[in-house]
């Protein structure tokens, strides 16, 4: 009887068993081997190094010339502050974000490494999978937001095309906060995207450098036509008043600094990802200054224009750029409006593809490889955010100026501790001394206290905290009434970083962090040049043989200089077993390890 009761269970996971074996990443196509430890964690290569001063500026860049930024000018209007004031707030966001960006390329661009070996570093091996997890959900609501106001974009294009789409009845309830059309346009934005996936990451510098110079011309033209057309900017765009007085103007300011900060949150988080691609500092810093302080400011600027000349040509304010040109091909379905309809539409829908895959596709798709490397590679991970970011329908985020307002200040809530904490650990704590073969070893540098860093995840739950009841606050203002919370949250971005850095600080003097191994004696993984290397005390990889770096990467074997001024060989304690499954004692004889060069066991390396 009882073996009839559990056939049931038996057949299951037995089809269960089938299923996953059916979605694993072939091994010979499989780019990665284990969570712990899988190329695509690797140090990139110095012939990957190739991001100058424009592949920065087009990064930073594309995060301005989108739809977002052009209407953020909006704002203003929900929190009482007249638009130069508003323009004034989002200089000041700029030099904030500046410095904490700059301060956390740091790790990519000396190491070569990611955002998530940066998180080992900083929160250990463990303790890394919160704010990769945080990252990846981040990444999801960050992606549909983009991808919501990509639709758009699109829409522009097939307006063009079909003076029957531009009129497409809406067949949706009046209570969804969207329109067939719009639905329409936002999947055929995710399929595009999808496409792109086919790329390597460090690949996509020629698209953001071109879709970003497409959308920066086509917003010109567009302010432009508007101002000419018009006679001028318009009244609105000089005559808006403060309506906020005393400490609620100050308060004010101080929100839109955040505000601001919060909506680039996500690209200052990633940066280790895409300064390891850099092939210079100065590339990585004149490129991120000038395209943070140039575009950010403009482009705000050109959606205010837009609002205020079209408030005095059709009598409504028009914020989104998409809505001018729908209201031209109403008014008029000429050759030129469907023209300028059709390449303005490609080069938003262009920016709106870099933004998705650059700062939420790819960064999302990196982490998940490396959380579930046998299941999901990059793509399969970017893919997947895509698919899951339709489940926080971003239609919803566009209702109403303080709704984009609380969806883009919790980014910088969530965000900004994790920042503050690691540029902490980087530059005060380790002074930019990280060892990379350690963040692949179980037992290692890294692994603290079971596998955490306590000092860092007290830090960053201590910054984020105080801010976590603002954002209920600002969704419903009827929650509480406690001034004092929503100051904290209109603050955020200054007070919890001060806070996380400097309890991080703290409890690092007077609990210290040992370190035995400040960096890997070897470049093993070919990210330095030569002369770089010697710089930082290493040997540089032309000087090391094939089989030194064959026993490294099977074993993880880390030569490193001892407190007798002797070098002293220490193996890690876990080996890969070659089908990249589970971890063994490296000591077992026999085991059979898998590398990215080729298959030895242990008993070829003691041989060795």
């Amino acid at each position: 009887m009882s073996e009839q009761n559990n056939e049931p269970s038996m057949r299951f996971r037995k089809t269960f068993s089938r299923a996953m074996r059916f979605i694993e990443i072939p091994t010979e196509k499989r780019e990665t081997v284990s969570v712990l430890k899988n190329p695509d964690l690797f140090p990139i290569p110095k012939e990957n190094q190739t991001w100058g001063f424009w592949s920065n500026f087009g990064y930073w860049g594309i995060i301005s010339f989108g739809v977002g930024t052009w209407l953020s000018g909006s704002s203003a209007l929900s929190v009482g502050l007249s638009y130069p004031e508003t323009i004034g707030t989002f200089i000041i966001g700029d030099v904030l974000t500046i410095m904490f960006t700059l301060a956390n390329s740091y790790p990519g661009f000396d190491w070569k490494v990611g955002f998530t070996l940066s998180q080992r570093f900083v929160f250990g091996i463990y303790g890394s999978w919160f704010g990769i997890l945080i990252r990846i959900l981040m990444s999801v609501v960050n992606y549909g937001s983009n991808a919501w106001q990509g639709g758009l974009c699109v829409n522009m294009i097939i307006n063009s095309w079909s003076h029957h789409y531009l009129n497409l009845p809406n067949t949706l309830s009046s209570h969804v906060a969207m329109t067939t059309k719009e639905i329409i346009g936002f999947f055929i934005f995710h399929v595009i995207c999808a496409l792109c996936y086919i790329m390597k990451p460090y690949q996509m510098k020629y698209l953001l450098i071109w879709s970003g110079w497409a959308t920066c011309f086509s917003m010109m033209g567009m302010v432009i036509y508007l101002t000419h057309k018009n006679g001028g900017v318009g009244d609105l765009f000089t005559s808006t008043k403060t309506t906020a007085q005393g400490s609620a103007r100050g308060w004010a300011w101080v929100y839109m600094i955040s505000y601001w900060f919060g909506s680039v949150s996500p690209g200052s988080v990633n940066q280790s990802d895409y300064s390891r691609f850099g092939s210079s500092q100065k590339a990585i810093w004149w490129g991120t200054i000038l395209a943070l302080l140039i575009p950010t400011t403009i482009v705000p600027v050109f959606g205010i224009i837009g609002a205020s000349t079209s408030s005095e040509l059709y009598g409504e304010l028009i914020w989104m750029p998409t809505g001018f040109f729908e209201r031209w091909l109403n008014d008029n379905y000429s050759a030129g409006g469907r023209a300028a309809s059709f390449f303005c539409g490609v080069a938003f829908t262009m920016s709106q593809i870099s933004y998705s895959i650059s700062n939420a596709g790819f960064a999302s798709g990196m982490d998940l490889a490396g959380l579930l490397p046998k299941y999901i590679n990059i793509r399969r991970g970017a893919l997947l955010t895509a698919a899951v970011s339709v489940a926080v329908q971003p239609w919803n985020f566009y209702n109403s100026s303080s709704t984009f307002l609380t969806v883009t200040s919790a980014f910088g809530v969530i965000m900004t501790p994790i920042i503050s904490v690691m540029i902490c650990d980087n530059l005060i704590i380790r002074k930019r001394q990280y060892s990379v073969s350690q963040a692949f070893v179980l037992h290692g540098e890294y692994y603290f206290t079971w596998g955490v860093n306590w000092r860092a995840v007290a830090a960053m739950v201590v910054g984020m905290a105080p801010g976590l009841p603002g954002i209920a606050w600002q969704v419903n203002n009827d929650y509480f009434h406690n001034k004092g919370i929503v100051n904290f949250y209109y603050g955020d971005s200054f007070f919890s970083f001060a806070i996380s850095f400097f309890f991080y600080w703290i409890l690092c003097y007077f609990f210290p962090i040992k370190v035995t191994i400040p960096h890997d004696d070897k470049d093993y993984y070919g990210a330095l040049t030569d002369e770089v290397a010697r710089k930082k005390g290493m040997i540089p990889f032309s000087e090391i043989t094939q089989e030194e770096i064959d026993r490294h990467m099977a074993t993880d074997l880390i030569e490193h200089y001892d407190a007798n001024s002797s070098y002293q060989e220490t193996s890690s304690t876990t080996t890969e077993v070659k089908d990249g499954g589970d971890k063994e004692d490296g000591d077992k004889a026999g085991l059979e390890v898998q590398t990215n060069y080729r298959t030895v066991s242990t008993d070829e390396e003691a041989d060795a």
